[in-house]
Parts: C-alpha cells; sequence; structure tokens
C-alpha cells in the first residue's frame, strides 16, 4: 500500500473554557504531540493489520521530520522514499480543545513541504509505484495539480488508485472542478466525506452522494456521514447504508482514517467490498475508544478478537 498525501506532526492543545464566544488570548495548559495526517494514518492502520505500506512525501530537514518519520518507522511504514528539503519546515496540524471535556475550538492544517512538491519530485515519488499496487492518494494540503499528476503516472504503472477526499476541494483547497473530476476518473476506489463534497456536488444526502459518485466514475465509492455510519455504492448501480457501530466515544478524530485503513486492507487481500467494509467499521469505532488520531487503531489481534453489540440490518435503495 503506497501512500500520497499528508504525514504530520498534530499538536492537541488544552485550554480553559471561557465560551464560545471568547476570542482573546487563550493559555495552554497542556499539550500532546501526536503522529497524525490522513493518508500517514490510514497507512498505520494498513500496517497495524499487515500489510505493508510505504510513505510517498517530502519533509523538512528539522525535529518534525525527525519525529514524523521515527513514529512512521516505528510503525513499520517504509519511509525510504521520502523526499527532503532542507530549506522548507516540515507539515503539521494545531487543534484547540477547551475545558475538561475537550469541546473542539478550532484548528489549522499547516502543509508547508506538502504544498511546495515539484513535478519533478511527483514523479521520483511515483517510480515506486509498480503494477497492482494499491496507491491511496488525498484531496488535502497536496496541490490537486500535483495529485493529478501522480495518479496519471501511477496508473500508467498499473496501480489500483484510491482517493481520500479530505477537505473541501474547491472551498478549502481552491482546486479546479475540472482537475477534481480528472482525479476521480483514475480511481476504483473513492472514499468521501459528504460535507468536504458539498459544494462540488450539491445532493442532500449521503446516500444520494455515494450513488452519484459510483456510477460517475464507475468506481466503488464510500461517504462517510459521523454517528450514521457511511454510504456506499459499487458502480452507482444502488446505494446502501452501513451504520456505525455503537461505542462509547472517547475521542472520534482518525476513526475516518482507521476506516479507510481497515478498507485498503482489506481490499488488497482480496475481500469483497461487503466483507471489507465490515473490516473497516470495525477499525473506526475501535479507534473512537481512545484519545489521539492513531492511538486507538487495532493490530490484527485485536481486530479478530473485538465483539461488537448486535446491528440492525443494512438500509438499502
Amino acid at each position: 500500500m503506497l501512500g500520497f498525501g499528508t504525514a504530520t506532526i498534530d499538536y492537541r492543545i488544552r485550554t480553559a473554557d471561557l465560551g464560545e464566544g471568547y476570542t482573546e488570548k487563550l493559555l495552554a495548559q497542556e499539550v500532546d504531540m501526536l503522529g497524525g495526517g490522513a493518508i500517514a494514518n490510514c497507512l498505520v492502520q494498513v500496517s497495524r493489520l499487515g500489510g505493508r505500506a510505504v510513505w510517498l512525501g517530502k519533509l523538512g530537514k528539522d525535529r518534525l521530520a525527525e519525529m514524523i518519520v521515527g513514529m512512521l518507522s516505528s510503525e513499520g511504514i517504509d519511509c525510504s522514499r521520502i523526499l527532503h528539503d532542507p530549506t522548507l519546515g516540515s507539515p503539521f496540524n494545531l487543534a484547540v480543545y477547551a475545558g475538561a471535556q475537550r469541546r473542539r475550538v478550532g484548528g489549522y492544517l499547516i502543509p508547508e513541504s506538502l504544498g511546495d512538491l515539484s513535478e519533478c519530485e511527483v514523479t521520483a515519488l511515483a517510480e515506486a509505484v509498480r503494477p497492482r499496487d494499491w496507491a491511496v492518494v488525498e484531496i488535502g494540503e497536496i496541490p490537486t495539480d500535483r495529485v493529478v499528476e501522480f495518479c496519471r503516472q501511477a496508473s500508467a504503472r498499473g496501480a489500483r488508485l484510491a482517493a481520500d477526499v479530505d477537505l473541501d476541494p474547491l472551498r478549502q483547497c481552491g482546486a479546479d472542478r475540472l482537475v477534481v473530476e480528472e482525479i476521480f476518473h483514475y480511481q476504483e476506489l473513492i472514499m468521501a466525506n459528504h460535507d468536504a463534497l458539498r459544494s462540488l456536488y450539491d445532493l442532500p444526502t449521503a446516500l444520494a452522494l455515494a450513488r452519484h459518485l459510483g456510477k460517475s466514475f464507475r468506481a466503488k465509492a464510500v461517504v462517510s456521514a459521523g454517528a450514521e455510519g457511511c454510504y456506499y455504492s459499487e458502480f452507482g448501480d444502488s446505494a446502501e447504508h452501513l451504520p456505525a457501530i455503537p461505542v462509547e466515544v472517547v475521542d472520534p478524530v482518525g476513526a475516518g482514517d482507521a476506516f479507510h485503513g481497515g478498507l485498503l486492507y482489506a481490499l488488497a487481500k482480496g475481500r469483497d467490498f461487503i466483507e471489507s467494509l465490515e473490516t473497516a467499521r470495525r477499525c473506526a469505532a475501535m479507534n473512537c475508544l481512545r484519545f489521539g488520531a492513531r492511538e486507538g487503531m487495532p493490530n490484527r489481534v485485536e481486530l479478530e478478537g473485538f465483539e461488537p453489540p448486535n446491528q440492525p440490518p443494512n438500509k438499502g435503495t
């Protein structure tokens, strides 16, 4: 499993809770530094389940780069393809939580080196692709013109592609609609958050969006919808609802990444789409049980031992 997207350090800052209307300075009472980035997290889940994972990206030559590489390497992820530029800083995320209940106040994604990839560097990273490799790409911090170029080259090399839509490509990333849809045309699997694609496709429900993506791009499509679970479609012929597994949520951050990692791992192992989705939702549920994007991601033994409560039947249309 190759990942072309973000790998970061997440700074999680807790402050006093002075109310939603407070806009002045806030004192950091607690700071956690955790591994993050949608694609890196996805690869961590793949690796913990026993898959081989490689991160493709660019970092600076700084302390953050050392931490990012160290964390990924400790998870068994191949970091030998990483590019380094000493003139640039490494990417990081900043999220602020208020009070003991950790009410999320806001957050920022700082792409730094990942936002400065050249065409030549994309080519160098794409050279890692071999026929029938799975490669997951992210619509997020990396400019979409570089993402589509990677997809072109990876597809030409025989990769099976999956896209993770992490941010609204129009409003957040400033992308061109045609570029985004070109990225989608390369994909065997499209994984998106319903809110992230509202400005691109004005569809009222996650179910309708899953059907549209599957039909328009002849792909497997999965649209996450928070506590509702997800909606999925295979080539748009129909769309189905897969409920989330009810658990006592400690921290939902990273559950989507765990879901994507579980799904891709199972597909790469040759399991069918429905069976792979079941693996994915179990990974997501288990990840919600601990604080931190990666801290609750299960390994294969933990996943096999997980016993979720009884679930209602799927609802299809």
